[in-house]
């Protein structure tokens, strides 16, 4: 790829500059994007979500045929509510061999890189075609990738793989667990605290509920995890009126984190028993599952072959699983073999001060400059 005097700083400092909070648009974000990709030449559509204050982006140059890369990426971030930062979180704040700013890890730090190596291009030169896919909400269930597995399955020629840049620190991530978010309501039966057997607690309905959870935990295992099987976790409670009175009202947030190879069905049939069990021994009690969202895990397959291509672009590609859950699975479902690689690190993912090393930000635009480079110039 020709040299080009476009650096990824500056766009990168326009991109942390965006407060785009999944709770907030991510417009202002996607209209620079898209103008700078139209600049470069590519052509461009947007998805709008049905409020329409935020859309996903798609952009592509090059030619239609076989074998081209899609570069894909969220442009939400998570709040930083109540976390001690010491640096502005949306401005771009260099000290110590380090970039300061929410989402300079996860994952703004890759979408600098993807649209700086589309500047580098030389679109005369392309042989095969390069996407750019931008997408909202994927902090919060990943709703803007959902919205575009119809479309992604129309594309023609498809791209041969898609690359995720989540913070894997370099690695290469072909296989991540799956997610599913429930929330559970319970209502019971009021009554004063002096007589318990007239009423119906919600909150000891519930407590047993939970410690029962880990009952419902299917017993395969894959070593290639850690850790090696799905996981629960109750995250949020909420109940009770006061200390004389029996809970009418009781509702717990969950999630269950299963092996992609897993079906959350089975989890949420013996979740019912459960529940239809318990009601059993204590009456006067309703209980309502909500599933808040959804998100299929990546299994390994033919992104395996594409991850030992791309390793050999570094020089220490490692080759593996992640316990968190990105957008990698819903493209899989889409027929786009996918892998998961990005220069932050999960370790700086959400946490006050976020930051990734410049070293790192250097190393991965080498990395991508020869990946696009090799795959689309290539005759």
């Amino acid at each position: 790829m020709p040299n080009n005097p476009t650096h990824y700083l500056p766009i990168l400092e326009k991109l942390i500059g965006f407060p785009t909070i999944s709770r907030e648009t991510n417009l202002p974000l996607i209209d620079y994007s898209e103008d700078f990709l139209r600049s470069q030449g590519f052509q461009t559509q947007r998805f709008y979500n049905e409020q329409g204050n935020k859309a996903n982006l798609m952009a592509w140059i090059g030619p239609e045929r076989d074998g081209g890369l899609m570069l894909a990426g969220h442009t939400d971030v998570v709040p930083v509510d109540q976390q001690d930062w010491t640096t502005d979180p949306f401005r771009l704040t260099e000290k110590n061999g380090h970039l300061y700013g929410r989402g300079t890890s996860d994952m703004k730090g890759f979408l600098a890189l993807a649209l700086e190596t589309a500047a580098a291009l030389d679109s005369r030169q392309l042989q095969r075609p390069l996407y750019v896919c931008f997408t909202y909400d994927e902090e919060i269930g990943c709703g803007g990738a959902k919205a575009l597995i119809g479309y992604l399955k129309t594309l023609s020629p498809p791209p041969r793989f898609a690359l995720i840049g989540e913070p894997t620190d370099l690695a290469l991530v072909t296989a991540h667990k799956g997610i599913q978010i429930t929330t559970t309501h319970i209502k019971g039966k009021p009554a004063h605290s002096s007589c318990p057997h007239l009423g119906a607690s919600a909150i000891v309905f519930a407590s047993k509920l939970i410690a029962a959870l880990e009952e419902l935990l299917p017993p395969e295992e894959n070593r290639d995890f850690n850790p090696p099987s799905a996981t629960f976790n109750v995250g949020t409670i909420r109940g009770g009126t006061a200390i004389n009175i029996i809970p009418e009202h009781c509702q717990f947030d969950w999630e269950c984190r299963t092996l992609p190879s897993q079906n959350t069905a089975q989890i949420n049939e013996a979740w019912e028993r459960l529940i239809h069990s318990l009601k059993k021994r204590i009456q006067g009690i309703e209980v309502e599952n909500h599933i808040k969202t959804a998100v299929p895990g990546l299994q390994s397959g033919l992104n395996r072959e594409i991850a030992a291509w791309l390793k050999e672009f570094l020089e220490e590609g490692k080759i593996g699983t992640a316990p968190f859950v990105t957008e990698a699975g819903l493209y899989q479902q889409a027929g786009l073999p996918t892998v998961v690689c990005g220069p932050g690190t999960i370790q700086e993912a959400h946490q006050p001060d976020e930051n990734i090393a410049i070293s790192k930000m250097e190393a991965y635009r080498t990395f991508l400059h020869q990946v696009v480079g090799d795959l689309v110039e290539q005759k």
